[in-house]
């Protein structure tokens, strides 16, 4: 189990250094398309789909390694003061409610991606296939449910054992 956790790791790590990619392209698409406004230019054509679409990936990509490092906003007043079990069970209880809710995005992002594709809709700029920005989405929802199931499998350790089987995966950088 710990192998396999461990892998899971590295591919959460991977499919985030992947979504903070999307966002430097989003960056940088944006303000090169700026500059050459500033310019007299008639800027990038799609920079507006291509954005949109970088973001989509960042996003979705992103969520799984902010699960994996348990990195997300979490209020603890009351739980920091229960034993260490206590504390894995309402942890698990915690990641049970973030897999349905990603697991509830993917299966219903599924059909609407179906009608996209169905329809053959495409960006209005540059005329991107609409599918293709439910790609990252539906990535991103189904692979962080897997990884949840993990998690939750290791909390549930936790509880039951009363100590850390397997440490969580550290963040790699701190963002103030």
């Amino acid at each position: 189990m710990i192998v396999f956790y461990r892998l899971a790791e590295r591919a959460a790590s991977w499919a985030g250094k992947i979504g903070a990619f999307c966002a430097l392209l989003a960056g940088l698409f944006t303000c090169l398309d700026i500059v050459i406004r500033n310019f007299g230019g008639r800027g990038i054509l799609g920079t507006v789909d291509i954005t949109q679409l970088m973001i989509v990936g960042c996003a979705f990509l992103t969520i799984p390694y902010g699960f994996m490092t348990d990195s997300h906003v979490s209020v603890d007043i009351v739980t920091t003061r229960l034993p260490l079990r206590g504390r894995a069970l309402c942890r698990a209880f915690s990641a049970l409610l973030g897999g349905v809710l990603m697991l509830a995005i993917g299966w219903f992002g599924i059909g609407q991606a179906q009608t996209v594709a169905m329809m053959g809709d495409k960006s209005q700029t540059i005329g991107l296939p609409m599918i293709w920005f439910w790609y990252p989405l539906l990535a991103g929802a189904f692979f962080t449910t897997a990884l949840i199931l993990l998690i939750v499998l290791r909390h549930l350790a936790v509880a039951i054992t009363g100590r850390e089987v397997i440490a969580p995966m550290e963040p790699k950088a701190e963002v103030l």
